[in-house]
């Protein structure tokens, strides 16, 4: 998983050769919480709600796509795990490109506004989430084909 600031994602296009067509694409949509914004190898939405506590839910792994989630406004904290250290909790889903994992996280970190994470199909994941008090958040996540 990478962490960093939303100025700093352009120098990760080398990860990916469809990772610049994301890019765009979030830079010229507007703000639309019930809209997918597609483009050339993947495609774009925006979310907003209140975290969950950290110790709900499950781990989630993608192997189609790399996620871009980028803090718009707010604030959450992810949890992280390589996937070969939790155990599957839901087979994977190739509809949903999602596989649902449990386990301990070897690290949480907040992500206030302005700030973005990059997660890669060896990633197990947890959103939305907070320690202490519930807190609200509005994101963009980008799905780069791999």
């Amino acid at each position: 998983m990478i962490f960093d600031v939303i100025e700093n994602l352009d120098e990760y296009k080398s990860l990916n050769p469809k990772f610049d067509n994301g890019l765009k694409k979030f830079k010229e949509a507007k703000i639309d919480y019930n809209k997918r914004f597609d483009f050339d190898g993947g495609y774009l939405f925006f979310q907003e709600g209140s975290t969950t506590h950290i110790d709900e839910g499950t781990f989630e792994a993608h192997k189609k796509y790399i996620d871009i989630q980028i803090v718009l406004d707010g604030s959450e904290y992810v949890a992280w795990a390589p996937i070969d250290q939790l155990a599957v909790d839901v087979t994977y889903n190739a509809e949903k490109d999602v596989v649902r994992l449990n386990g301990s996280p070897k690290t949480t970190m907040k992500i206030n506004k302005g700030m973005a994470y990059i997660c890669l199909p060896h990633d197990g994941h947890k959103s939305l989430k907070h320690i202490d008090e519930t807190t609200n958040y509005k994101k963009a996540v980008i799905k780069i084909e791999i």
